[in-house]
Formats: structure tokens, C-alpha cells, sequence
């Protein structure tokens, strides 16, 4: 299936919403413009390199993988006093690399949103935000930032999921994700692609692995939809939507903003009721937090 991607409107309409009901997603190329891209760019590169120099003066401290843990799992990370965070991929000495050579080879970043005003103002946007309450049907409160990067050819994949397993939020259908690429997302860098309608099947169980992903049964990978986008490029997406990005194999980079939302409405729970409502048609909790290792 190709993807169904317009330029971005001024507006959402009743036909984005009837496809955002139906497919889990809609898409739209220059949503923020050049000069939103490239500030985007620079601010991301800014906090990057301060958070690189506060772990030199102690101010940021570098937190190890857990013992055993694996892939996704096993990089270290550099956590400053506010809680923000970047995460390498496994076998990066963060100490060891200046900032910019942080900055580009970074896995992810998150929870930055507080620290620029380019991205306390992005979080705000009303083509962002504002869409995506436009498209679940009520205003929308910010839940969590990341920033994702895939340097080239080591940039690895982050396998099927769904983004409501790794949250405790009620009701499901009111949680969504904007995904602005900041570099031209291709097949190649590792764009996203998602399984088109397949929010509508619910709770699918998930398991550790390299991640936390989708036991490898319940999904056809072959049925997959890449959603490419040029630099300012977004994709608004249920959290029910199964979605994945493979591996970077191009001498590319990829880098992404990602900004979670919940309803208004929305409330939450323990990670056991949770479990009640996120589970398989057999009740058998579905969630990361409640998943087995491998099973």
C-alpha cells in the first residue's frame, strides 16, 4: 500500500478525520518550513552540546545500561538534574566523544521540551498540536517528548509496537503521536512504517526482545506501508497504530522530533488496571510493563 501523504493544509477537514478513523494516520509534507526545520536543527544541536558539557562540570551524570540488558536496551545514557536524557547505541563512551560528535551519533533524546524555546513553542504549534486535536476530537495536553536519530549506518531499529504499551492512559483512542522529520525520512535512513488500519484491531500482546515489541505472530510485516517524508514533513498516528523504523543502512542521517499527546479527557491508571484494558480479546495483559521477557 502506498501512503497517502498531502502537502500540509491550513485546516484539518472532515475527510482527515474520516482517515485518521479508518487508516490510524494522516500525513502531511511542510508542515513547519524551512526556516522551522533548520531552527529545529540548531536547537536540538544546542541542548545536545549542553547537556555534553554538563557532564564534563558534573552538572548531567552518565547512567549504564542495566546488567543483561540487550540491543535497544543495553546503550548508555547522559541524564541531566531536570531529567532530560540522551541515549547511545551500545558501546558509545559518551565521555569519550566531544560535543559534536555527540550530537551526531546520538540514539535518542528525550524530554528536552522545556529546554529551548524553539521546541516550547513546536510543542504549541497549531499545525501540530492543534492537528492532532483537531483529529481526535478534543484539545490535547503534552505527555512526552523524544527526539530520535539514526546516524548512518548505525542507526538501528525500533521494532512493531504500539505506543499505548508503553503507557498507563485511559481511554486508549484519546493518546496520539506527531512525528516531524527534520531530515528527508527515506526507506533507506529508516522512515516510518506503520500497519494502515490495524489500530482498529486493539490490543496487541507485547514482549521484550531488543525492545519492547509485538509478539512476531500477531503481525505480517509484509503488509507494511512506508510513510517517507522530505525535511518538515509530519505524521499524526494513533497509539493503537502498529509502527516500526528499521535499521538506517545509508550514509544518510535521519533525525525526527516526536511529541505525544493525551486528551483533556484522558486520565491515569495503575500499570494493573491498565493491564485490564490494554490486553487481548483472552484478557492476557498486552502492555511492556507487563510483558515477559521473550514471551
Amino acid at each position: 500500500m502506498t501512503a497517502v501523504i498531502e502537502s500540509c493544509p491550513d485546516q484539518i477537514s472532515a475527510a482527515h478525520r474520516a482517515q485518521y478513523t479508518e487508516l490510524g494516520y494522516v500525513a502531511f509534507q511542510n508542515v513547519l518550513s524551512p526556516e522551522e526545520v533548520e531552527a529545529a536543527r540548531v536547537a536540538l544541536r544546542e541542548v545536545t552540546h549542553s547537556m555534553m558539557r554538563q557532564l564534563e562540570t558534573g552538572q548531567a551524570s552518565l547512567q549504564q545500561a542495566p546488567a543483561g540488558a540487550t540491543k535497544n536496551y543495553a546503550g548508555p545514557r547522559v541524564v541531566t538534574e531536570t531529567g532530560c536524557a540522551i541515549h547511545f547505541e551500545s558501546g558509545v563512551d559518551p565521555r569519550a566523544l566531544t560535543p559534536e560528535e555527540a550530537e551526531l551519533n546520538y540514539r535518542k533524546l528525550h524530554d528536552y521540551d522545556q529546554q529551548h524555546p524553539v521546541f516550547q513553542n513546536l510543542v504549541e504549534h497549531t499545525k501540530i498540536r492543534g492537528f492532532l486535536g483537531d483529529l481526535i476530537g478534543q484539545e490535547m495536553v503534552l505527555k512526552a517528548t523524544m527526539a530520535l536519530s539514526k546516524p548512518p549506518f548505525i542507526g538501528s531499529e525500533k521494532p512493531w509496537h504500539q505506543d499505548n504499551a508503553y503507557f498507563n492512559w485511559l481511554p486508549l483512542d484519546m493518546v496520539g503521536t506527531c512525528w516531524l522529520a527534520l531530515d528527508d525520512a527515506t526507506i533507506d535512513n529508516g522512515c516510518m512504517h506503520l500497519l494502515v488500519g490495524q489500530h482498529q484491531r486493539g490490543p496487541l500482546r507485547h514482549h521484550h526482545t531488543i525492545d519492547c515489541e509485538i509478539l512476531p505472530d500477531r503481525i505480517d510485516p509484509t503488509q507494511a506501508t512506508p510513510v517517507e517524508l522530505t525535511a518538515g514533513g509530519a505524521l499524526f498516528f494513533s497509539a493503537l497504530l502498529p509502527h516500526q523504523t528499521p535499521p538506517n543502512s545509508s550514509p544518510e542521517r535521519r533525525r525526527a522530533l516526536q511529541f505525544q499527546y493525551r486528551g483533556v479527557e484522558a486520565h491515569q491508571v495503575s500499570q494493573e488496571e491498565f493491564g485490564k484494558v490494554f490486553a487481548e480479546a483472552d484478557g492476557q495483559p498486552a502492555s511492556c510493563a507487563l510483558a515477559y521477557e521473550n514471551g
